[in-house]
């Protein structure tokens, strides 16, 4: 029979008889904590599996929400699009008022061939191709005669809201018009509001706007 009369000795006994240390294991131990190692062992390999899943899960989310700002995007643009259409068409039925607002008489729009014809037999070597693209296909291009009769060009660009970009496209294209024809030229903003930013610019004389109204007034 082995006997102890101390801690150390009782230590000693158990390590020289592991039957005995299992022994005393079991009977001071509930069994679930006996399992206990191998509950963690499992319980981190399920947190491990859960990870996988969420970091996959969290991919799959990323990935949709990237499509859905796409998409959004584009229904954002198309929207733009078709307001910018509905405001070009509300403003090529005003041309004759843009004439009266700047003391004008309104005479004629200029059709894209008409304004090629402007620059033919001009040398625009000066200016870069894509400025001189878009001053053809300028919204409106105006022909009025001032109270002597003198010819004027009225270069129009439209927006549904104007702002700081939308503006520099008429006050070039009157540029344009004046280099090309030697008349004078006004620029001119037509949309249905604007951005105060520009407000300064509009009230320094250096740009006229026109204010649209939207379709849903046009009808009253």
């Amino acid at each position: 029979m082995t006997t102890f009369t101390t801690v150390e000795e009782l230590m000693q006994v158990l390590d020289a008889n592991p039957h005995l240390l299992e022994g005393l294991r079991s009977r001071l131990l509930t069994r679930e904590l006996l399992e206990l190692p191998e509950t963690v062992v499992r319980l981190t390999d399920r947190v491990e599996q859960v990870e996988e899943q969420l970091a996959r899960l969290t991919d799959q989310v990323a990935q949709l929400a990237e499509r859905m700002d796409g998409r959004f995007n584009r229904l954002a643009d198309d929207l733009t699009w078709l307001k910018d259409v509905g405001t070009v068409t509300i403003a090529d039925k005003q041309a004759m008022f843009i004439a009266e607002d700047l003391g004008l008489e309104y005479e004629k729009q200029l059709s894209q061939i008409e304004v090629r014809d402007l620059v033919r037999d001009h040398d625009t070597a000066d200016i870069a191709p894509g400025d001189l693209r878009s001053f053809r296909t300028a919204d409106m291009i105006i022909e009025a005669t001032d109270a002597s009769g003198q010819l004027q060009y009225i270069a129009v660009e439209v927006y549904f809201t104007a702002d700081q970009r939308d503006i520099d496209r008429p006050i070039r294209n009157a540029g344009y018009l004046t280099r090309f024809t030697g008349r004078l030229a006004h620029a001119v903003v037509a949309s249905v509001r604007t951005d105060r930013r520009i407000d300064d610019v509009i009230n320094s004389g250096q740009i006229h706007w026109h204010q649209l109204r939207e379709r849903s007034t046009q009808r009253e």
